[in-house]
């Protein structure tokens, strides 16, 4: 069968909120919009290429209240007819769905399907009463003033939105054509002839025909969305923040804090992050002699795998081969008897059983031991090791071999802890960022002081305001807990601050408001914007940093740092240092600056919502809209002084 043409943009969403000034509000539905563009083919992020509608899309579904994941994974995977992924973190379920699976299965399990169409309207149980579609036909059309008929049965407004929506979509998915008004660039849908809505209708009661409502109420599901895009946000600067005089006056160490860059990952060879004997350079980063690691990247963990781990049904032979080989290494160097398959079906059986996830066990699998570390493990994309660098950095002239110039970190003594979230060419998954930031509560609750004292985020998912309020998607909430528990998370603001956008006349440029992406827009998150690296009050705010306000009205950035042609350090194999732009570098900068704080005072560890005031409260204003700069421009000195 030749593909048909997706439906259009415009089509979708006329379908979803209405033709005219007054559109629909639609986050009263389980299904968020941007799940429902994907099957119809239609991109989400401007940026991104139109995803194919044949193929299962990949979403974050949030189980209702206090249902558990584990068992909401079992009972999807049970009864879903497609062959496809479902996994679980502590908070969410992950899977790639098929259409008729979101529908059929995905649908019954919500809390809404059991309120709105099982509760309200048992008659609509099969959809196959004629009278039933008789009228449906007709008050789909305009869902909101739906006709009035003596004997009528009265459906909500709600489940006829959702007979649009899904009828649309059971032609696309279907064997029939797809009709040409909803393939057209500008189409009328409420200009659309009676038989066009008909043919909506029936196929949207056929596909819901006879649903069954899952009995458990621990496996109810609250909510479905894209498993959104993570990317990047792509040193003279330390002067600008007065990081060098802050040392200096101070005499500060980070020796005894550590930093997680969540990111695409950290050259832990690199001679940047080495550690120091006296004023002499570790000549190796590990020292197999002494099994000693002399690198400050503390531990490198790789969660570009973590749906194969979290998968109850994946195989041992379904890992990447340097994890399996990694793995095999390090049982055999613990000397264990028991094999690591062994413990990779252990994990597949508590995951099985819907138990509460093993971070412990997954561990062995996700981390890449420094004494097996090599060229292989240096990350393939260069974002995460700038990032670290600006954070970081301690490579100097007098060192061999020399770079053209010092590069310096905000604190060239911290600790470094490397989470893999991007892949080699610079994208991930929102999955992959909750289960990392998730790894970091894990961490410091095992251990009897925090090994984790901050979290940096230098990267961009774009926020939909028509699927979630502002600060509460997945990957938000899962930073506020980290922020909760004590650690500093410090987020980019991104780098939509100025796009093209299409209107009736052609394509224009401008600066646009309210583009501050996730995880900036949670409230406890320290979300920074970009600046010049050395004359911030000339330049203002970066071009393309994004701006505020949030789409509910709170102030982001809450301030902003140096983030253009900033020097770092690059992976050796990609030529060891360079220059590069965006808010992911100004983000390292407040990064450090949280660090020196809790060096200077020991009192503030633990205590990121005060380091957060302080940091804001003593930023200087640049004298541009509070919007652009949120509280100003970071100044290090100032904060450490106002203590």
């Amino acid at each position: 069968m030749a593909k048909k043409s997706a439906i259009s943009r415009n089509a979708m969403e006329q379908l979803m909120l209405g033709v005219g000034k007054v559109r629909r509000f639609t986050q009263d539905t389980p299904v968020l919009p941007d799940v429902w563009m994907r099957f119809a083919g239609v991109p989400v992020d401007d940026d991104e290429e139109p995803p194919p509608y044949d193929e299962p899309v990949k979403v974050l579904i949030t189980p209702f209240r206090d249902a558990s994941p584990g068992k909401v994974r079992n009972i999807l995977d049970e009864r879903k007819q497609s062959s496809t992924r479902v996994i679980y973190n502590q908070s969410t379920v992950g899977a790639k769905l098929t259409f008729s699976d979101l529908v059929r299965v995905v649908l019954p399990m919500t809390d809404w399907w059991r309120k709105k169409v099982v509760k309200n309207h048992p008659e609509a149980g099969t959809f196959a009463a004629p009278k039933l579609r008789r009228y449906v036909a007709k008050a789909v059309k305009d869902p909101e003033h739906p006709p009035i008929e003596k004997g009528a049965p009265k459906i909500a407004p709600d489940v006829l939105w959702l007979v649009r929506v899904v009828g649309a979509l059971a032609i696309l998915h279907g064997d029939e054509d797809v009709p040409a008004e909803l393939t057209a660039d500008k189409p009328r849908l409420d200009r659309a002839p009676d038989a066009f809505w008909k043919r909506i209708s029936d196929s949207a009661l056929d596909a819901i025909a006879g649903l069954e409502t899952v009995p458990e109420p621990e496996a109810k599901i609250h909510s479905v969305s894209a498993n959104r895009r993570a990317s990047r946000t792509v040193f003279g600067s330390t002067l600008a923040i007065k990081a060098d005089a802050a040392r200096r006056l101070f005499n500060i160490s980070c020796s005894e804090l550590a930093w997680a860059v969540v990111d695409s990952g950290i050259d832990a060879t690199h001679p940047a992050f080495r550690t120091r004997n006296g004023e002499k350079l570790c000549p190796t980063w590990y020292d197999k002699k002494k099994k000693q690691n002399n690198t400050r990247v503390r531990g490198t963990f790789d969660f570009t795998c973590i749906e194969v781990l979290l998968d109850p049904d994946a195989n041992f032979d379904d890992l990447p081969d340097g994890v399996k080989a990694r793995a095999k290494a390090a049982r055999a160097a613990a000397k264990k008897n028991k094999e690591i398959e062994n413990e990779f079906d252990h994990l597949k059986t508590s995951l099985r059983l819907g138990l509460s996830i093993d971070w412990k066990l997954i561990q062995k699998f996700i981390e890449i031991p420094m004494s097996e570390y090599g060229e292989k493990d240096i990350p393939g994309n260069d974002h995460g090791t700038h990032v670290a660098g600006i954070l970081a950095a301690d490579w100097r002239t007098t060192d061999a071999p020399a770079p053209a110039q010092d590069l310096a970190g905000v604190c060239p003594d911290l600790n470094l802890y490397d989470f893999r979230v991007l892949g080699p060419d610079g994208s991930g998954d929102e999955f992959n960022v909750m289960a990392a930031l998730q790894f970091v509560r894990f961490l410091n609750s095992t251990n009897d002081l925090m090994a984790v004292h901050g979290v940096n985020l230098s990267m961009s998912i774009p926020h939909d305001v028509s699927n979630f309020a502002c600060g509460r998607t997945p990957v938000c909430e899962e930073a506020e807990r980290v922020v909760n528990s004590g650690i500093v998370v410090v987020a980019a603001a991104g780098n939509q601050g100025y796009r093209k956008f299409t209107t009736p006349d052609g394509t224009i440029e401008s600066y646009s408001s309210v583009s501050i992406t996730d995880p900036g827009n949670a409230d406890l998150v320290i979300t920074v914007g970009a600046t010049h690296r050395t004359r911030p009050h000339t330049y203002g705010v970066s071009y393309f940093s994004s701006r505020g306000p949030t789409g509910d009205g709170r102030i982001k950035p809450d301030l902003v740092a140096p983030g253009e042609k900033i020097a770092s350090a690059l992976p050796m194999t990609l030529g060891a240092e360079g220059t590069k732009d965006g808010t992911s570098q100004a983000t390292p900068h407040v990064s450090g600056a949280a660090a020196l704080l809790m060096a200077r005072h020991n009192e503030l560890v633990g205590e990121p919502v005060r380091i957060k005031e302080i940091l804001t409260s003593t930023a200087t204003d640049l004298k541009r809209e509070r919007y652009f700069q949120g509280a100003g421009m970071l100044d290090v000195l100032r904060a450490l002084q106002s203590v």
